[in-house]
C-alpha cells in the first residue's frame, strides 16, 4: 500500500459572491519547511543583535580604560614638566656654585690670619665668617638636591630603548593585528631589523629574562618600587635573571619572537603596577 502524503487545504472565502472561491493545497512538510524558513532570519537576528550589544559593551569598556591611561598620562606629564623645571633649577644653581666658590675663595684669603691671645671677654665675629658659612651651607644644599635629583633620574625610565626611533605602533586603543577585534595596546612598538640593540631605559635589577608567552623572548627590569620596564619579541636576550643593569646597558636584540608579525621591540613601562604610555618618557631628553 502507499502512504498517503499529508495535505492541508486552505480556502480563501469573499464577500463577493461572483467571485470563485479559491482553494489551494499544500504538504504538511512543506508548511514545517516553511515556517523553519521565516524562523531563521529571526534567529540570526536575535544573535547579531546580541554579538552587537557585546561589541558595544567592550568597546565602552575599553574606551573608559583609555580615558582612564589618558587621565594618568595627563598627570605623568605634569610631572615631568616639574622633574623639567627641577632640572633646570638646578642647573641654575651649578651656575650659582661657581660663582659662589669663587665668593668664598675671596673671602678666605680676607680673614685673618690669627685671632690673637683672648680672655674672658666676648670676641667680635667677622662677617667674612658669618658670609663664608652662609656660602657652605648654601653650597651643600645644593649639592644634596643634585644628588638626590640625579638618583631619581637614573631610577626612572627616560631614554629610548633602542638605537631605532621609528613607532609602527603606539600606546592605547588598536585594532589587534590578529583578530582585528579592539584590544588596549599597552606599550609602544619600535620598528627595527633583527639585531637591533635594545637598552636598559634606566638603571635598575633585571626580574625576568626568559620566554614569556606572546611577547616571546623578553626581559623585565625593576628600577624602583614605582617603575618597571618589559622589553618583547627579542630575538636574542643578553642579561640574566638578577642582574644589576645601568641606564643605556645593551641587554638584548629586537627580533621577531611570540606573538608578532614583524621584526620590532615591544615596550611596557608599568608605574606601580599599571601600564603607562612610555611616549612622554621617552622624549624627556633628546640625547
Amino acid at each position: 500500500m502507499k502512504r498517503k502524503k499529508k495535505i492541508l487545504t486552505f480556502t480563501i472565502l469573499s464577500n463577493d459572491a461572483d467571485k470563485v472561491v479559491t482553494r489551494f493545497q499544500l504538504p504538511k512538510n512543506m508548511i514545517y519547511l516553511l515556517s523553519i524558513i521565516a524562523i531563521i532570519p529571526i534567529i540570526f537576528s536575535f544573535y547579531f543583535f546580541n554579538e552587537t550589544v557585546q561589541k558595544q559593551q567592550k568597546n565602552d569598556h575599553l574606551i573608559d580604560n583609555l580615558t582612564l591611561q589618558t587621565d594618568k598620562v595627563d598627570v605623568l606629564q605634569a610631572k615631568i614638566n616639574n622633574m623639567e623645571q627641577k632640572t633646570a633649577e638646578v642647573q641654575a644653581k651649578m651656575n650659582e656654585l661657581k660663582q659662589l666658590e669663587s665668593q668664598i675663595r675671596e673671602s678666605m684669603t680676607e680673614l685673618p690670619v690669627s685671632l690673637g691671645s683672648s680672655g674672658g671677654i666676648d670676641i667680635n665675629v667677622s662677617k667674612n665668617d658669618i658670609t663664608q658659612n652662609e656660602f657652605v651651607k648654601q653650597y651643600k644644599k645644593t649639592i644634596d638636591e643634585m644628588e638626590q635629583t640625579n638618583d631619581e633620574l637614573k631610577h626612572t625610565p627616560t631614554i629610548w630603548p633602542s638605537s631605532s626611533h621609528g613607532i609602527s605602533s603606539e600606546f592605547g586603543l588598536r585594532s589587534d593585528p590578529f583578530n582585528r577585534s579592539s584590544s588596549l595596546h599597552a606599550g609602544v612598538d619600535i620598528r627595527g631589523n633583527i639585531g637591533t640593540p635594545v637598552y636598559a631605559g634606566a638603571d635598575g635589577t633585571v626580574i625576568m629574562a626568559e620566554y614569556y608567552g606572546g611577547y616571546g623572548k623578553a626581559i623585565k627590569v625593576r628600577h624602583s618600587d614605582t617603575y618597571i620596564t618589559l622589553y618583547g619579541h627579542l630575538s636574542e636576550i643578553k642579561a640574566e635573571q638578577g642582574d644589576t643593569v645601568k641606564k643605556g646597558d645593551n641587554i638584548g636584540f629586537i627580533g621577531n619572537t611570540g606573538r608578532s608579525t614583524g621584526p620590532h621591540l615591544h615596550y611596557e613601562i608599568l608605574k606601580n603596577g599599571e601600564p603607562v604610555d612610555p611616549y612622554p618618557y621617552m622624549k624627556l631628553f633628546k640625547k
